[in-house]
């Protein structure tokens, strides 16, 4: 049998850091632009992503005391969908479990 998994890349700047339990839930923004070939326009697209990181994942208690908004991060780790049912009607989510972020030096700092 083979393995199979779901994973994702995301690299973006932090916008929201929200501590839940034994677990951070940070917010990233990234950004797409292209030229419209109709109008030749330039176009852009903000999309924002939650991923969630684990006491248990290595880095957390660095990421926890030094990640700041408006950090330029990377994160890659596994990607789950789970359901649910909420007043008769399925609900679906789709989670980002980080296996790895780290904070990218721009130089802006202190």
């Amino acid at each position: 049998m083979l393995y199979t998994h779901a994973k994702f890349s995301i690299q973006g700047y932090v916008g929201a850091i929200r501590e839940v339990g034994k677990t951070l839930k940070i917010r990233i923004s990234t950004k797409e632009s292209w030229k419209d070939r109709e109008s030749g326009e330039r176009k852009d697209r903000e999309s924002w992503n939650t991923v969630t990181m684990f006491e248990r994942t290595p880095g957390f208690a660095y990421i926890k005391e030094n990640l700041r908004k408006g950090d330029l991060v990377t994160a890659e780790g596994r990607i789950s969908e789970t359901s649910y049912d909420k007043d008769g009607q399925a609900v679906y989510e789709t989670s980002l479990a980080a296996d790895l972020v780290a904070i990218i030096p721009t130089g802006k700092g202190e």
